[in-house]
């Protein structure tokens, strides 16, 4: 399985089944012997898979969009990857708006409970390497014409020696590789404050741990909605100073609407302490402008074809200008 996961992944063919959208969803689907099974799914589960893989559901309620707002049809590949016999879902996106390699990339797993949760996602292309830790396939990912290799760290990918050990009991156990005799990759020790940080920073973010989750309190369950609980996506220092910024995202429709995404920006402090600088709906996407101290500016993807686009000033986040694929552009009057 490994051996044809990873040749699907690097030549970029239709590896197995894919959905054409929310609404042809229960038409006939392509399938290749070599992967799992798609699952059966309601439309409303196929938007939940949708917005979990960053795909949010566009203004006219059927068809996903990318992360420049546009109609989007990606590829989506069902393959158990860490042996749990839940399939994960491969997304693969091409288009001109991911610069500068023209592809896009998200694995999403689903839990126990049958929610979607991405654990991975990026600008390029990705692969399985032949590793296997923390009981996941290891991948490599290569953008620009670099390449990183990216682990498990029992949340999320993470580049490759400094995933931690998942909890004991808690790994999924793969079946040895008939097609590869590589070794096994050893991970690091769990670093002793991360449960801490990660708390810190989605209580920076206003968030409370509801229902064993971390959650902003728009959700209501009893609404059967679409629903993605907050996670971290991803922990870099963005301007420079050598303090890491991470960015939370919650989604749902319920609580975002045909956008299906918000995000909160928080910054570590010199005192280690974390600090909210920044909340909106909508898709982040960090620009190579930048405002005062070297802050990116950043791009709030959404439905439609004209985004805002904020600068920070010294203090805060506030709007620069709409742009659109780096073009300045004007949103029509409400």
């Amino acid at each position: 399985m490994l051996a044809a996961f990873a040749i699907f992944i690097a030549s970029g063919v239709r590896m197995t089944r894919w959905l054409y959208g929310i609404v042809g969803l229960s038409a006939a689907i392509l399938a290749a012997p070599s992967a799992a099974q798609a699952p059966n799914m309601t439309r409303e589960q196929a938007r939940a898979l949708y917005v979990a893989g960053g795909f949010p559901i566009g203004v006219d309620g059927r068809s996903p969009t990318n992360r420049c707002g546009r109609p989007a049809s990606p590829k989506i590949t069902f393959v158990d990857i860490n042996g749990d016999r839940r399939r994960e879902a491969l997304f693969i996106d091409i288009s001109n708006c991911y610069k500068p390699d023209g592809r896009w990339y998200a694995v999403v797993t689903q839990d126990a409970d049958g929610r979607w949760r991405r654990v991975i996602d990026g600008l390029g292309s990705i692969q399985a390497n032949g590793k296997i830790v923390n009981g996941w396939f290891a991948f490599n990912v290569t953008s620009a014409g670099k390449t990183r290799t990216m682990t498990y760290n029992g949340r999320a990918y993470v580049p490759a020696g400094t995933a931690p050990l998942p909890p004991a009991g808690n790994a999924a156990k793969l079946p040895p590789p008939t097609v590869s005799n590589q070794p096994q990759t050893m991970a690091a020790p769990v670093a002793p404050n991360s449960a801490q940080r990660d708390a810190a920073i989605f209580q920076a973010a206003g968030l409370k741990r509801i229902r064993g989750q971390w959650e902003s309190g728009c959700n209501d369950p009893s609404s059967g909605s679409i629903y993605e609980p907050g996670r971290i996506d991803q922990v870099k220092d963005l301007n420079g100073d050598g303090r890491p910024e991470a960015i939370v995202i919650e989604g749902g429709s319920l609580c975002y609407g045909n956008t299906g995404e918000a995000f909160w920006l928080v910054s570590q402090q010199a005192n280690g302490s974390w600090k909210l600088l920044y909340n909106s709906v909508g898709i982040a996407e960090f620009l190579t402008t930048k405002g005062v101290g070297g802050w990116p500016d950043i791009s709030i993807g959404g439905p439609g074809f004209c985004f805002p686009v904020v600068r920070w000033n010294g203090s805060a986040y506030v709007q620069n200008r709409f742009a659109y694929e780096g073009k300045p552009c004007r949103r029509p009057a409400p």
